[in-house]
């Protein structure tokens, strides 16, 4: 016995929290005049688009970007076991690499301490606890969206069985120049294009519970 619970921001009263840091949509154009001072702590908790970007070049820093999010588990009812959990987020776009952009390995990790949508930066965001989870996510060509999933089963059912929100944390492991990739945030105007979480959930498996039972016939030797 179970069900699904689906979380995302505005839905069914969830609050969903997310921002990205570091350079972020427009590698932190902001401050290109004089990039060592600001764009550390540049917040950008209203964007409704986030970017996902690393690379080997340490010459083009002002282009990485990390996303953090926290999702509540409140709607998840209590007293169950997570069966499991998958992050769904829209692909808006891509940095363009001429012709050929490369693909991105964005990679999920679990985050312990809190934080703050409006006042996270690069410089004050938390550290990763644990890597959890990658998924390939493709250079957008069309003009579709695609959706990218991560299996976030077992940070869901820690964070579960600790009575506290879902924190991650998701960065890239490329190499190539212009290898960010672009999401919707949950500031995205319309309800269908933020990310959300899906978590399936079922009843503990007790004495009660007939399905929890095994019947074992004895063995005749013949």
């Amino acid at each position: 016995t179970g069900g699904v619970t689906t979380i995302r921001q505005g839905s069914d009263g969830a609050s969903v929290s997310d921002a990205a840091v570091g350079g972020s949509f427009n590698c932190g154009s902001a401050y290109i005049q004089d990039f060592w001072n600001g764009w550390g702590d540049a917040n950008y908790a209203s964007d409704s688009q986030i970017n996902i970007q690393n690379e080997w070049d340490i010459s083009d820093w002002p282009c990485f970007s990390k996303y953090y999010v926290t999702y509540p588990l409140d709607n998840v009812p209590t007293g169950r076991v997570i069966i499991s959990a998958v992050l769904t987020m829209y692909q808006t776009g891509n940095s363009w690499g001429g012709s050929n952009p490369a693909d991105s390995y964005i990679q999920v990790f679990t985050v312990g301490d809190p934080w703050n949508a409006s006042t996270i930066t690069w410089n004050n965001a938390p550290l990763a606890i644990e890597n959890i989870s990658g998924t390939w996510v493709h250079a957008k060509t069309t003009n579709n969206w695609p959706t990218y999933t991560w299996d976030v089963s077992r940070a869901v059912a820690e964070a579960y069985a600790a009575g506290q929100p879902l924190r991650l944390a998701l960065y890239s492991a490329d190499g190539d120049y212009h290898s960010g990739k672009y999401f919707s945030s949950s500031d995205w105007q319309e309800e269908k294009g933020r990310p959300f979480l899906s978590v399936r959930w079922g009843s503990a498996c007790d004495s009660s519970n007939i399905s929890c039972k095994f019947s074992f016939l004895p063995l005749t030797i013949r």
